[in-house]
């Protein structure tokens, strides 16, 4: 028993031993654990304060480093923060950092450039681990998220300088409000895709530049060369080139047929649907216009799809719930309400030389029989040479003359002497009685905007099939003003319309308030993606591609 005590009091000794070894040694590895976090915490202190004061002394000795932002947003911010650093730490670069670099190095699926985000500068830097290269890094990544928010929000260029009839409004990100946001989260992808444009013509048209980037790193279409006119029927060795080429555009699908020198009844409907597509006129042959048209070059389609995505990025962010669009080139009207199409309808815009711009208004009033009172340019380069040719000119289109606008009077145009006239000094004023022949057609819509500029019908409705329709003086003349006036006060119902042609067919000039105004845009798209998903390209008949085209490198 005495030997069994002893033997247990010789083991609890030594636990004992062991347990103040034990505790002796874990308060060293504690205290030595401690120096190392107070030692790396120092050392970390040391870092960020150097680094906020190599930031603070570049931006203040050479403020310059920003190139093509506004300084005082850059500035202003890291004063707020005494100058802590945004995106890096001493270990690395912080994840948001990561976010905007991904997002840099994809511009161009924006269709825009990476280049234009020092994305090439940014690569250079992001391994590096010194103080100085990570301060110019810190630099550059601010200034790519200045640049890349302001383009892909509200355009990479500024429409005043390169559209002069461009006059819709777009305003520029809150830069001060975006960088407070990214020092907020860690995550900023999220933040970085709310920049994007939610239009879906946007979006349709950024689907359209993937697949053509594509066609052009498979090398792009060959070109076709002089030959016969190919139509129904005809065998020609150029049949087998023309399928190629339409399959690679989706103009042919599912083609059984790949080899055959035969142009087929399948082939036709696939020359129809490029046709269509380009504003030809579709009658399934492959003539020289036609030709010509299949060799514009996959780089020529890419750059008129960015020119187009800019031209959305210049449009207001929200284009409100119910809207009217005028797409000139198109030479199609659309009411939209919820981002679908309620009613399509064809329409002519103004002559080369008597240009529509390119503006927005807001539609609230329309008058059914109006009068029209002609512009004075109108008068002299139209009326007044029509009328010294053909004395009855005015009489047979119920146009009359005034002398004066305050009591005026009227005036018999056989008392003019329109052989010696001096246009330049013309003092009277002409106006069209409503009726069948009004130039304004039986009803028109007025919306505010300072060009004078309306919708209204016409009595040349020959003229709608037409392809190309530039033939106004400016005013865009629809198909159908009692359809588009019956969607415009009610539900576009055939009770609606019954009512518009009763109140036409009265013969008097009445006015009316539409019981909601409607916003309108006249738009110049010379690419966009229709209904039914097909990518369209049109002709630049303006000219307002052509600036565009040199920004874009043309």
């Amino acid at each position: 028993m005495h030997g069994k005590h002893g033997m247990q009091q010789e083991k609890n000794r030594y636990i004992l031993l062991l347990s103040t070894w034990l505790r002796l040694n874990y308060c060293k590895a504690f205290f030595l654990l401690c120096l190392l976090f107070f030692a790396n915490a120092h050392a970390s202190e040391s870092w960020q304060v150097e680094s906020s004061r190599s930031l603070e002394q570049l931006l203040k000795s050479n403020p310059e480093v920003l190139q093509g932002v506004d300084e005082s947003v850059i500035l202003d911010f890291y004063r707020a923060r005494k100058y802590k650093l945004l995106w890096s730490v001493e270990k690395g670069r912080l994840d948001r950092a990561y976010d905007l670099l991904y997002v840099l190095i994809r511009a161009g699926e924006e269709g825009l450039e990476p280049s234009d985000y020092h994305v090439d500068e940014i690569k250079k830097y992001w391994e590096s681990t010194g103080v100085n290269e990570t301060v110019q890094l810190e630099l550059l990544l601010s200034s790519a998220l200045y640049l890349y928010s302001n383009h892909v929000y509200a355009g990479r260029f500024k429409s005043s300088e390169l559209d002069a009839d461009w006059y819709i409004q777009n305003i520029l990100p809150d830069s001060q409000r975006l960088f407070a946001d990214v020092a907020g989260k860690s995550d900023i992808a999220q933040i970085l895709k709310e920049l994007l444009p939610k239009h879906s013509g946007y979006e349709l048209l950024k689907d359209q530049l993937h697949d053509y980037l594509d066609i052009a790193n498979r090398g792009g279409w060959k070109r076709f060369n002089w030959g016969p006119t190919l139509e129904l029927g005809v065998q020609h060795k150029q049949v087998v080139q023309l399928r190629q080429r339409l399959q690679m555009s989706g103009d042919l699908v599912d083609d059984f047929f790949k080899g055959d020198h035969v142009y087929d009844r399948w082939l036709e409907r696939a020359v129809v649907s490029f046709q269509k597509r380009h504003g030809l006129e579709a009658d399934g042959r492959v003539g020289p216009q036609t030709r010509r048209y299949l060799n514009i070059t996959v780089d020529e389609k890419i750059k008129q799809i960015r020119i187009n995505m800019e031209r959305w990025r210049w449009l207001p962010r929200k284009l409100r719930k119910k809207y009217l669009m005028v797409n000139m080139t198109g030479f199609e009207l659309y009411l939209i309400e919820n981002d679908s199409v309620l009613l399509t309808m064809p329409v002519i815009i103004g002559k080369s030389y008597r240009s529509t711009p390119t503006f927005s208004g807001l539609l609230s009033t329309m008058e059914y029989n109006p009068y029209w009172t002609i512009p004075k340019k109108i008068v002299h380069e139209d009326i007044i040479p029509h009328q010294q040719r053909d004395p009855s000119y005015m009489s047979k289109r119920s146009i009359r003359i005034f002398n004066g606008w305050t009591d005026a009077q009227e005036i018999d145009p056989k008392a003019v002497n329109w052989k010696e006239l001096d246009i330049e000094r013309f003092p009277y004023w002409l106006r069209q009685d409503p009726g069948p022949e009004n130039a304004l057609g039986r009803v028109k819509f007025l919306f505010s905007n300072p060009y004078a500029i309306y919708l209204h019908g016409t009595p040349d409705t020959y003229l709608f099939d037409r392809v190309v329709r530039t033939f106004s003086s400016g005013c865009i003349r629809v198909r159908d003003p009692v359809r588009l006036a019956s969607y415009l006060l009610n539900d576009g119902s055939q009770q609606m319309e019954e009512e518009v042609l009763a109140n036409i067919h009265l013969g008097t000039n009445q006015k009316l308030i539409l019981p909601i105004a409607i916003p309108i845009y006249l738009v110049y798209w010379t690419a966009w993606v229709d209904q039914d998903g097909m990518m369209n390209f049109r002709d630049d008949i303006y000219g307002r591609d052509t600036l565009l085209n040199n920004a874009f490198g043309g």
